[in-house]
């Protein structure tokens, strides 16, 4: 024989609501008065930042006096200063005497192919970083202003209603009906026997 259940549904419906202080609703006020001031700008800078970052990828001339950036130190510049190397150290070799010697050829050779090599590593170094630039660096300029926005959203979903809606089940066990009234009868029986009783 089973136990006797009683089961018992509940339906539950809560709204809460976040209130906030006049100090947080002024605060919200303000920070949404910067994202205002700030959205035009915050668009014209993803704007060019996007068009440049296209332009460096496809290798295309940067507009402005950005021109020149990807060209890095150029061949003249760079000749310019190995010119300027050898008239500098050139003195030191007439004092020496090895003027018209191996050895002054062999230093200027080496002089001229460190300025070179030097040029070169920092065109690359900065056809890199460009690079960077064009892939990631505009996050940099946007990233305080995003990280502001996102903690006034999370501020305002805060003070949204929340209505909760749930279902509750309680089941109480007890003692099979049919049990139940057989240990009764028993139980009167016993005690009238026991007392006497009829």
């Amino acid at each position: 024989m089973g136990s006797e259940k009683t089961t018992t549904t509940t339906d539950s419906n809560q709204t809460q609501k976040a209130t906030p202080t006049a100090e947080e609703t002024r605060l919200n006020q303000l920070d949404l008065q910067l994202r205002e001031q700030g959205q035009e700008g915050l668009g014209r800078v993803q704007a060019s930042g996007l068009n440049l970052s296209d332009l460096l990828l496809r290798g295309l001339n940067l507009p402005g006096n950005l021109e020149g950036l990807p060209g890095g130190i150029s061949e003249g510049v760079t000749q310019d200063l190995v010119n300027q190397s050898l008239r500098d150290i050139k003195p030191g070799f007439q004092q020496g005497g090895i003027l018209d010697s191996g050895v002054a050829a062999s230093v200027s050779a080496r002089t001229a192919g460190d300025i070179r090599r030097g040029s070169a590593e920092f065109n690359i170094n900065n056809l890199m970083q460009l690079l960077n630039l064009a892939v990631g660096g505009q996050a940099q300029v946007q990233q305080p202003i995003l990280a502001q926005s996102q903690a006034l959203g999370g501020r305002l979903a805060g003070l949204r209603s929340i209505n909760q809606t749930g279902t509750g089940t309680s089941t109480v066990k007890a003692m099979n009906p049919f049990m139940k009234s057989f240990q009764t009868q028993l139980g009167k029986g016993t005690g009238q026997f026991l007392v006497g009783g009829s």
